[in-house]
């Protein structure tokens, strides 16, 4: 598989892990094993009161019980209450399915990491059943599922993402569409000063934009001046200027949040993409906007060359 390729599933699955929760995340989960096992796998429903014991899926060779909890965008937990489904599903698989479990695994979203007392939850989990393996799957597991995946399965999965190749088919009126939906949305915003310096060559090392993130913003870069185009021939001349200061605007609010550049990257990226279908022609326009905003140093920070 070629690193580029690598790096555009890669992005997609993190996309659709943030964006999933509840019976969506278990389905998506339940598609990948099957994939991956086939018949090996099985998935698991409530049916009436038996409920489903705890148990959304699980893997027949290994004795592997799955437990899902998706939640949306796979934003920081309240803490009591993933501890409480840890130990609500554990509970329930301890008691209906010792005679078969021999793994127990709990299936999560949260794409930068878990709260240190479920790790705590997770090792009084092996000390009640000493027997038993306990581990947690996430995003990194579901990488080395999928690495394993034909690209046809890869597409399945994922649904349509773009490529390479079709950033040289932008749709200015997608462009148009989404810029029209972000503007509408910034009737009551206030725009404050904010001076463009020069955009370093080394902005994207500079910033730690990890691979995934930065494979899309090099082939939005050579449409960019499509984006500036369009704005300069607007009939209402502040249109641009107003926008790109408002995500400066919000790439400082996630910044001061601590967040990761893969996050903020995705933070800004659904601002402009929106909630319909994610085509490849809306993707393509998504990005590009996001590449021309990076561009012109209006997210991230700028570096001094040499």
């Amino acid at each position: 598989m070629n690193t580029r390729l690598k790096s555009d599933w890669q992005r997609e699955l993190e996309l659709r892990l943030r964006r999933f929760s509840g019976n969506a995340f278990q389905t998506f989960f339940g598609d990948v094993m099957e994939a991956k096992y086939s018949d090996d796998f099985s998935r698991v429903k409530p049916f009436g009161k038996l409920g489903d014991k705890g148990c959304d899926g699980f893997l027949h060779s290994s004795g592997t019980v799955y437990a899902c909890h998706g939640t949306q965008n796979g934003k920081s937990p309240i803490v009591t209450d993933l501890l409480n489904k840890m130990r609500e599903d554990f509970e329930k698989a301890k008691s209906s399915l010792n005679d078969i479990m021999k793994e127990w695994q709990f299936v999560h979203n949260f794409i930068d990491g878990l709260p240190t007392e479920a790790v705590k939850e997770l090792s009084k989990f092996r000390r009640e059943l000493p027997n038993v393996l306990f581990s947690f799957f996430g995003i990194e597991r579901f990488k080395e599922i999928m690495a394993t995946l034909p690209e046809s399965e890869l597409e399945r999965l994922l649904g349509p993402f773009a490529r390479q190749n079709d950033f040289r088919n932008l749709q200015m009126s997608v462009v148009k569409e989404l810029i029209d939906a972000m503007v509408s949305e910034l009737v009551d915003y206030a725009p404050r000063n904010k001076t463009i310096s020069p955009v370093s060559s080394s902005k994207l090392d500079f910033n730690k934009i990890p691979e995934m993130w930065a494979s899309p913003l090099r082939s939005g870069r050579y449409n960019e001046h499509l984006i500036q185009d369009y704005f300069t021939k607007h009939p209402l001349p502040t249109q641009g200027e107003n926008l790109a200061k408002y995500f400066n605007d919000k790439y400082l609010e996630f910044a001061n949040q601590k967040l990761k550049p893969s996050t903020i990257m995705f933070e800004l990226y659904e601002l402009i993409v929106g909630p319909e279908e994610r085509s490849i022609e809306r993707q393509v326009a998504a990005y590009t906007i996001l590449a021309y905003l990076f561009e012109r140093c209006d997210i991230f920070e700028n570096a001094t060359d040499g």
